[in-house]
């Protein structure tokens, strides 16, 4: 499982993402059983480099015998190699995302349909499209078996956070409420107009207003880096195996400095190598 945070400010967006990737197997009454957590999966990317581009993913680790890592790696080199109508002088969030869906589309339809239906797969990506002033957020799943095309989730006139894997602390800690309010009051009696305006109502009085449009870049990181990092703790005391955890890789885009590194983990300490830019 993962956290994956997005913090997406006037000035810059934010992914953030834990490094934890969860092994299952089916028990003997057919539920998905943990057999394994390793904490050292990467799930943020730099998709177009030298632009101010940035992926993030989280749910199925991989498609086949291929890491989403190796996958997303592969896309930024066909982008970058010419052999796509995509290039760094016209190349927009949206088209980048769309061609990003039709590779991931194409190892998810020869996934085993026993497979693709027991998974879920999120994949976003953030930037400032070639000559455009504001930044954007664009998102594409596949959730039990089921397609859902690129589709834009914050554009150039929003702000605000987003995320995916397991939200349940930043559910509680931002908006106030539990994933599960809205299910609570169904099977109180609730039809689903009287819910959904509970739930409005009861996120209207209790949403912590963390986030400022206008904040600095350092703060839109700080507050990406809190929420993950409050999850993982949150998950480590849950029952069960923390399937959130191990390092938090950081990136950001701006206008102007493009894609950077905030923090993210190395396999080798960088004397041993004078390539620094191995991860993602």
């Amino acid at each position: 499982m993962t956290i994956c945070i997005g913090v997406k400010a006037n000035e810059c967006i934010v992914f953030v993402a834990d490094s934890a990737t969860t092994l299952a197997s089916v028990d003997g009454a057919g539920s998905p059983a943990v057999t394994r957590v390793y904490n050292h999966a990467d799930k943020v990317f730099n998709l177009f480099r030298g632009q101010p581009v940035c992926a993030m993913t989280c749910g199925l680790g991989n498609f086949g015998t291929e890491s989403i890592a190796t996958i997303a790696k592969g896309i930024r080199q066909r982008l970058m190699s010419g052999e796509t109508t995509i290039s760094a002088e016209n190349y927009t969030i949206e088209s980048v995302i769309r061609f990003s869906f039709e590779v991931f589309l194409a190892k998810f339809n020869a996934l085993d349909e026993k497979i693709a239906k027991a998974s879920s797969f999120e994949f976003f990506v953030g930037g400032y499209s070639h000559n455009n002033g504001g930044n954007e957020i664009w998102k594409f799943a596949f959730i039990q078996g089921n397609v859902v095309e690129p589709q834009c989730i914050s554009g150039v006139d929003d702000c605000g956070i987003i995320w995916a894997g397991q939200p349940e602390a930043c559910v509680r800690l931002v908006l106030g409420i539990s994933s599960q309010t809205y299910e609570v009051l169904k099977s109180a009696g609730l039809d689903d107009a009287q819910a959904s305006q509970l739930v409005h109502n009861l996120r209207q009085a209790s949403e912590a207003p963390l986030l400022e449009p206008s904040m600095p870049v350092i703060d839109a990181i700080r507050l990406g880096e809190f929420l993950a990092q409050t999850t993982s703790s949150f998950v480590r005391f849950l029952p069960g195996a923390d399937t959130v955890g191990g390092d938090l890789d950081i990136a950001t885009v701006t206008k102007y400095e493009g894609f950077r590194w905030i923090k993210r983990k190395h396999f080798y300490p960088r004397d041993l190598n004078g390539e620094t830019d191995h991860v993602s």
